[in-house]
């Protein structure tokens, strides 16, 4: 009886397989893929604030632990070595003119990530994205504003659910927010 209640058992689990593995075949095939979907403002900015901007940092603080390190190892390499002699002047500049050039493209990802929290994009693509979405923002609220003076009722009914979003003052609530938390204290949303 054990061995009958057993193979039953087996035969189960064959047949579950056997659906799970056709299931997730029809998920693969290449008909059949999801649409994808550009992300909205507010996961660009929750990415940019979990993920970009930390792995920014953390790239920069490994390249300035690499390079203490070099450093390091060359002084031990040539303890006779001096440091203010002519031989590493050119080495130095180098590594100023490196320094100087990883900082000002810091600052201008930092000034782009500005400008699109600001709601100034500087990518054409971008740009045209947020006038199209304040176009259609500027059509919906003509709309709401034309049925509430005519006093018709809506033919549609999960149009009164809606509630219209300004995305300029979003935005600025953001904006505020991140200024707010720059840790200065003073909340002057100017100082940038």
């Amino acid at each position: 009886m054990s061995d009958s209640a057993s193979d039953e058992d087996l035969a189960r689990l064959a047949a579950d397989l056997a659906r799970s593995l056709r299931d997730l075949q029809r998920e693969l095939e290449p008909g059949r893929r999801r649409r994808l979907r550009p992300p909205s403002p507010r996961e660009l900015l929750r990415f940019t604030d979990e993920v970009a901007i930390p792995g920014a940092i953390l790239i920069l603080e490994t390249n300035v632990r690499a390079l203490r390190l070099l450093q390091r190892a060359i002084r031990l390499a040539d303890p006779d070595r001096s440091v203010t002699g002519e031989q590493d002047t050119p080495v130095r500049d180098r590594a100023v003119q490196l320094s100087q050039t990883t900082v000002q493209k810091l600052d201008d990802v930092l000034a782009d990530v500005q400008d699109a929290v600001e709601g100034r994009p500087t990518d054409d693509e971008a740009e045209r994205v947020l006038r199209e979405a304040r176009s259609l923002r500027d059509e919906i609220d003509d709309r709401l504003a034309a049925e509430a003076d005519s006093g018709e009722p809506d033919p549609d009914p999960e149009a009164d659910a809606t509630v219209p979003v300004d995305v300029d003052a979003e935005l600025q609530s953001i904006k505020d927010d991140l200024d707010d938390g720059d840790g200065d204290g003073n909340g002057d949303s100017g100082s940038t």
